[in-house]
């Protein structure tokens, strides 16, 4: 028997209420990751793959086309030449603003990303980042600083290391979000109480759609960003790594 369904509207209502609820609960202790709507899917899932036939090219516009029609304002890029081998992104999009209720959400880095990353990330945005920030910080989230996005490098830059899921197109690092009252909150350094409590409550959450959550204090690489990625870990690709 399948189980009812629950409307979209209700589970995102119920989403951003559990989570800013938890960190006013708990300042010293970071909030549970909130449920992932069932709606959305297990996080960092591709869109279904199209069958052996069809060109790779309708694979990429139909992902494309599906990300603008949710409300993404992104277009198709070039992969750039890889110059290391491994380093290859699939269906690479140009990522400049994610639409919420009531605005959109700049990206002025414009990323650059597999298709099925921006999605993820759009996501996201959309019912996360956005939402928490107008119920605890009373103010929009007008743009989010991401870096590039894609680069053809190792992990953490160290020679031997693996290759980085941002050469493959599946990560950013949130460097600072800024609101339309002009505030910049940094993810260094939070200005406030109620801007760290935000972090700690989007960093979480982002636990439930991303594989890899890295941000200050999880080792010396992140600790002025937050990286965020949908690579999978483990033979059973289940494994997650949230610090």
């Amino acid at each position: 028997m399948t189980a009812p369904s629950i409307p979209a509207g209700l589970a995102l209502a119920a989403l951003v209420l559990t989570v800013a609820a938890s960190v006013r609960a708990g300042a010293d202790a970071p909030p549970l990751p909130p449920p992932r709507p069932p709606e959305l899917g297990a996080p960092g899932n591709a869109p279904p793959e199209p069958s052996p036939a069809a060109p790779k090219g309708d694979a990429a516009s139909t992902c494309l086309g599906k990300l603008i029609a949710d409300g993404a304002s992104a277009a198709a890029a070039a992969a750039p030449p890889a110059s290391a081998q491994g380093c290859e992104i699939d269906r690479p999009v140009r990522l400049s603003s994610i639409t919420v209720e009531g605005g959109a959400v700049s990206l002025p880095d414009r990323p650059l990303v597999a298709c099925e990353f921006a999605a993820a990330l759009a996501d996201y945005v959309r019912l996360i980042v956005a939402p928490l920030g107008q119920a605890m910080l009373h103010a929009k989230v007008a743009e989010i600083e991401t870096g590039p996005g894609y680069t053809c490098r190792t992990q953490d830059h160290i020679a031997g290391a693996k290759i980085s899921a941002h050469a493959k197109g599946l990560a950013v690092d949130f460097v600072s979000i800024t609101l339309a009252d002009k505030r910049r909150v940094p993810v260094e350094r939070p200005t406030g109480a109620d801007e760290a409590s935000y972090f700690r409550a989007i960093r979480t959450a982002a636990c439930g759609w991303f594989t890899t959550v890295l941000g200050p204090g999880a080792d010396a690489f992140h600790a002025n960003n937050m990286h965020l990625d949908i690579e999978q870990h483990g033979a059973s690709g289940s494994y997650r790594i949230c610090q």
